[in-house]
């Protein structure tokens, strides 16, 4: 090797190093500004994939409430019928309402009118006890009365039939006595002739007829 050229070398490699010296600086400076950039955008990407995930979970959510609106709107439909027939139900309660109260008053006046025929039945009921009970005690006495007179007519009757068998007995002796019998026994038909005493038998005979009780028959 010559003498030139080692002074060369000796250049070459203090430029080489000096190059080195200012390349090693600046590519250290850009493999640090390069793995700024990754990690920025890796936080962009992990972004970014979160970002996603929480519009894919918006999306979701969005669809599930638009649901939730949709099952609401029909629920409120379905409520909003309900309260209409609910409504329609109770006007025609009142309705009804209205008319059992009107029965209802009617059913009042018609039980205080029945009230009030009630206490005037009772009262006639309580007159026609009374008047039964004293037509009781008028009929207990008419039969008294009734078998008293029975008993007096039966002894009327015993005595009558004795009375008319007496008489009937006298008659039949006095009729088959003589004029000399009758005047010897001085009768006070003494001074008659016979007809006359004929006839005044005949007229005590149909007398004595006339006062004979004859009982009613079933009496």
């Amino acid at each position: 090797m010559s003498p030139r050229r080692v002074p060369r070398l000796g250049a070459l490699s203090l430029a080489l190093l000096m190059c080195m010296a200012v390349v090693a600086p600046h590519a250290e400076a850009s493999d640090k500004k390069a793995s700024r950039e990754r990690e920025a955008l890796r936080r962009v990407q992990q972004q970014l994939s979160q970002a996603q995930g929480d519009l894919a979970a918006a999306e979701q959510e969005k669809a599930t409430l638009a649901a939730d609106l949709e099952k609401a709107q029909a629920s409120s439909k379905a409520e909003a019928g309900k309260v209409a027939s609910l409504q329609h139900g109770l006007g025609t309660s009142k309705q009804q309402l209205t008319a059992v109260t009107s029965e209802l008053a009617q059913v009042k006046e018609t039980l205080a009118t029945t009230a009030q025929q009630l206490v005037e039945t009772r009262k006639t009921l309580a007159e026609t006890t009374q008047t039964l009970q004293q037509t009781e005690a008028e009929k207990r006495n008419l039969e008294t009365v009734k078998a008293s007179n029975e008993r007096d007519i039966a002894s009327c009757e015993r005595k009558n039939l004795a009375l008319y068998g007496l008489g009937r007995s006298l008659m039949d002796r006095f009729e088959h006595k003589s004029c000399g019998e009758i005047l010897a026994e001085k009768e006070p038909f003494s001074g008659l002739k016979k007809v006359e005493t004929e006839n005044l038998m005949e007229e005590y005979r149909d007398k004595l007829d006339e006062q004979k009780l004859v009982k009613a028959p079933g009496g």
